[in-house]
């Protein structure tokens, strides 16, 4: 999408170019003059019929062109719905690897995800925020005399680091190696955000950067790029060769155009999701005049079709396609008058091979993305919110081969707090929950299970059980309850609800075509994030809350769902009081553990505690679930990390948080709290230290 290099002088084929014909276009007649009368058009619903990749490349040209055209209309904004991205089915040992140490916590064994922390057992590897910059950066320039008169502070350096650290888990501690700065112009808006690693054997061989655009607001700091249609986002991949880790150097890079939904790695197998929408610079949107409206036109009409669809560069290289029209999945059915220009790309990259695998490009919202080591499925939102669904779109990915499989539809939409958990794939079966607004004091909650159609030419995923259903029609949720958490485990699904308690149903999902509910337990508060432990108990970090749903503290419970008709709530911890918050509760990757023999199970949560107002303090808490192989399993704290208090005087507010990550190797606790790195033994409070500086 070389746009700012196009030509103009060719006019490429539109129904809207009225050459030299003398017919009205609503503006005045004349020769060589374009239609601007843009009523007849409206957007596309992609999202309700299977799709295909056999539309002439004329169509797929009208229907991206029409989707530009729409952009332009006067308040007709085309808004794209991102959320976040699921997997299946987990054990309690879904953070990669069986070591004596933990990693990432994901959603399958196999498929890595993303994380601004990475450790592969002898080096800890950081994304460091520029957030947190900035935060440590205005400090020391408001306390400068360098600053100005009002207090204000210059804005922050363009400064994108990896750090790494060695560690030393037998004494508690890390070691500061090198803090490796990527090279950036100063008015790039990509920033460093997450990061994988490229593994030779047990060793890294190559950390993988991945930075999307971000843009700078006022004092919040570096923001993700809005969700309007017209935009212009950029995704960079950067091999980062740590053979040496003294020496880091890059050993490939890869830009990508558009903006980075998600992503996810099996193998040497990099996934990118990343949303586009067609910019072409001249652009003015609510154009008010003729002259802006027929310039519009022209630009529309005569920007060739590969300088609309996203293209990649790799290294210093030319510029490149990502897709063709031949590689864009459409509605079977499409009407002239409809357009609709997002793009959502999946594109698949060998890291070792150094090369694109496949690509493909669907115009839809995407809503959540769930991935096995088998499929990808593609969660859309379609229609008006009263008669919202979603469409299911499956890719088989072999290999990083990507193809088309089929298309379903169920009614509602994925969860609103974390789509991630509302999908699950198991023998050839997808199972969905959803949640149906038709009145939003009383919301109604499904699970779907779909499945490919025997007529593999169909490509179609039909439903082929629901819940509720005629022969056990008692609803999901009590009256005006919401879906807060949703966990597939092998023959059993938990849904938790909340309004001013916390239901928890266990279903069961063993028969795909005849699932049922088996129990329910009713307790205060809410849970956000189910955990799998053992045989038979789950963990959940939840909120606590009162009779009328007022929320308090943070809170983490064990339950013992051994028996599915009677789960039992074993113990609960509340962490702070009201304004109390974990990144756990919206971040599964913010909660790590280690299963430390069979009987027993750490875990960490990050928790910044306040009262009300107040601050208190942020740290990293630590739990245990013991006696696993006994008749009852425990839950019990050991003492907390704190690494920020308030110190009383007025109101405060800590310099870190927001996406602190931990790591556990034997008995040693590693902690990210901001940018900065802290240890300590699991036993030893006193042995603390950190933050460990470079």
């Amino acid at each position: 999408m070389n746009i700012r290099s196009m030509t103009l002088c060719a006019l490429a084929a539109s129904p809207m170019l009225l050459v030299a014909c003398g017919g009205s276009n609503g503006d005045g007649e004349g020769p060589g003059r374009y239609d601007t009368d843009y009523r007849q058009l409206r957007w596309a619903d992609p999202d309700l019929e299977p799709l295909t990749n056999e539309h002439s490349p004329e169509a797929v040209s009208q229907f991206v062109r029409n989707g530009l055209r729409l952009q332009m209309r006067a308040g007709d904004y085309n808004w794209a719905e991102e959320g976040g991205v699921a997997m299946p089915d987990v054990s309690d040992n879904a953070a990669e690897g069986g070591d004596d140490y933990s990693r990432t916590n994901v959603h399958v064994e196999g498929v890595d995800e993303a994380d601004r922390l990475k450790y592969d057992g002898r080096y800890l590897f950081v994304a460091e925020s520029p957030q947190y910059s900035y935060h440590r950066f205005a400090e020391s320039v408001a306390l400068d005399e360098a600053a100005g008169d009002d207090g204000s502070v210059p804005e922050p350096p363009p400064v994108q680091a990896l750090r790494i650290y060695e560690t030393d888990p037998e004494q508690a501690r890390a070691t500061y190696i090198m803090r490796y700065e990527l090279e950036r112009d100063a008015d790039s808006p990509l920033v460093l955000s997450q990061l994988y690693t490229l593994e030779d054997g047990d060793a890294t061989e190559a950390v993988v950067a991945l930075s999307d655009s971000r843009y700078y607001y006022g004092g919040w700091g570096w923001m993700g790029m809005p969700e309007i249609a017209l935009q212009e986002g950029h995704t960079r991949v950067e091999l980062v060769d740590v053979q040496s880790p003294e020496n880091p150097s890059i050993r490939w890079s890869l830009e990508v155009e558009g903006t980075l939904l998600n992503s996810r790695k099996i193998g040497d197998v990099l996934y990118l999701v990343s949303r586009s929408s067609p910019y072409i610079e001249g652009l003015e949107p609510y154009a008010g005049t003729d002259e802006a409206r027929q310039n519009n036109e022209r630009l529309i009409s005569s920007t060739p079709m590969s300088d609309l669809l996203p293209g990649y560069r790799v290294d210093e290289a030319p510029e490149q396609p990502l897709v063709s029209e031949g590689d864009c999945y459409l509605p079977e059915t499409l009407n002239p008058d409809e357009g609709f220009a997002d793009i959502v790309t999946v594109s698949a990259f060998n890291l070792r091979e150094q090369r694109l695998v496949s690509a493909v490009c669907v115009n839809a919202h995407l809503s959540g993305l769930y991935m096995s080591l088998d499929s990808l499925y593609l969660g859309t939102r379609a229609g008006l919110w009263r008669e919202e669904k979603t469409g299911l779109h499956k890719f088989a990915i072999a290999g990083g081969d990507i193809r088309y499989r089929g298309t379903g539809l169920v009614p509602g939409q994925l969860n609103w707090s974390d789509p991630s958990f509302s999908m699950d794939e198991a023998q050839g079966y997808l199972r969905v929950v959803t949640t149906v607004w038709e009145d939003w004091s009383d919301p109604e909650h499904f699970l779907h299970v779909l499945k490919e159609a025997s007529d593999s030419d169909s490509r179609t995923l039909d439903v082929v059980a629901r819940l509720p259903n005629d022969a056990q029609p008692a609803p999901i949720g009590k009256p005006g309850e919401d879906i807060y958490a949703v966990r597939f485990l092998g023959d059993r699904a938990y849904i938790v609800t909340f309004e001013r308690i916390d239901p928890l149903y266990v279903l069961d999902v063993s028969d795909n075509e005849n699932p049922s509910v088996l129990g329910e337990l009713e307790i205060p508060g809410v849970s956000n994030y189910l955990h799998p432990v053992g045989e038979g108990y789950l963990v959940s970090v939840g909120q606590e809350a009162d009779e009328n749903g007022g929320f308090g503290g943070v809170k983490v419970e064990l339950f013992d769902v051994r028996d599915d008709l009677n789960p039992v709530s074993v113990e609960a911890v509340e962490l702070g009081g009201s304004g109390s918050w974990s990144e756990a509760l919206t971040d599964l990757r913010a909660f790590n553990f280690l299963p430390v023999g069979t009987d027993q199970l750490r875990f960490t949560v990050p928790v910044t505690r306040r009262d009300g107002y107040r601050w208190l303090d942020s740290g990293l808490f630590l739990f245990e679930v013991n006696e696993l192989t006994g008749t009852q399993a425990t839950l019990e704290t050991r003492e907390p990390l704190i690494v920020e208090s308030a110190t009383g005087s007025g109101y405060e507010y800590p310099m870190g948080g927001g996406s602190d990550r931990s790591r556990m190797h034997g008995d040693t606790v590693y902690y990210l709290h901001g940018n900065d790195i802290w240890a300590r033994d699991w036993d030893e409070p006193e042995s603390l230290e950190g933050p460990f500086s470079f």
